[in-house]
């Protein structure tokens, strides 16, 4: 199947959206639905002794969180219909907690999901767990796109990091749709020299090519992978990368770091990721 229903989560605190810019092309370049999600993100009210006071405190920040999620919604909508994408809004006032597990919920009815990449200092809270959600709960892949990224949504150099894991096979079948032929891919293999198992790199370039694609290996060696993938992206010049989300438990990731969080804090382009 190709890609024709997205879900993009907007983004509430800037005008900005890279993300929805992104879904837009996607979805114009598909002929694709597009479905914007914003949350009015609500505070859960604590008990106290002054129940009145704390009660008009929360009722004045849901008016606030509305009143932004409407501007998002006309951003949205004048970006789409300018586009000519057919397109749909959803929003709902809610906790984090609730918006976490609600987008990861929406998206296992959609073909793929994209979400703007989070500051640094956000990461290791809301921005993490959402993404993660996402990834660990909706069994659909996620692009994530740079805070800062304003290119073209181009599929003509596509870098599928690969270490045969059974994340990075998700990953490759879910981004099946938007490997075409015309497009140069590269599997790309870094190995830790002290290793040297066979990742069957060139095995996945023989099953790319039954499928009509031009696709390449590209193998190296090297003591910190993550580093060598964000190389590789700059010297391959690619427009998207494919690659597995979280292949560690998330608490290796945390402690010890790992590809994907380097990916997520410095991506220069849009990234696919499936878990």
């Amino acid at each position: 199947m190709t890609i024709k229903d997205i879900l993009v989560g907007l983004a509430t605190r800037q005008d900005a959206d890279p993300a929805r810019d992104y879904a837009l092309k996607m979805a114009s370049h598909y002929r694709a639905h597009v479905t914007g999600l914003a949350y009015a993100l609500a505070p859960d009210v604590p008990f106290s002794v002054y129940p009145a006071f704390v009660s008009g405190l929360a009722e004045e920040y849901r008016a606030q969180a509305n009143k932004v999620v409407a501007g998002v919604r006309a951003r949205f909508e004048q970006a789409a219909r300018a586009a000519a994408v057919e397109h749909g809004f959803e929003t709902r006032t809610c906790s984090v907690q609730s918006a976490i597990a609600d987008f990861a919920f929406r998206l296992r009815t959609a073909d793929l999901g994209v979400v703007m990449q989070h500051k640094a200092e956000e990461m290791d809270s809301f921005g993490d767990m959402f993404l993660e959600s996402a990834l660990f709960q909706a069994g659909r892949p996620i692009v994530v796109v740079p805070r800062e990224f304003q290119g073209p949504f181009s599929l003509d150099r596509v870098l599928i990091a690969w270490d045969a894991s059974l994340h990075a096979t998700r990953a490759v079948a879910a981004a099946a749709p938007l490997l075409t032929a015309g497009a140069t891919i590269e599997v790309y293999t870094a190995e830790e020299a002290s290793k040297g198992s066979s990742l069957r790199g060139s095995a996945l370039v023989q099953n790319l090519r039954r499928h009509g694609l031009d696709a390449v290996l590209a193998e190296r060696q090297d003591r910190d992978i993550p580093e060598a993938i964000l190389r590789e992206i700059e010297s391959f010049r690619a427009t998207l990368v494919v690659m597995g989300g979280y292949g560690h438990s998330r608490f290796r990731q945390f402690v010890f770091g790992g590809a994907t969080r380097l990916m997520l804090s410095r991506m220069p382009v849009p990234v696919l990721m499936a878990h």
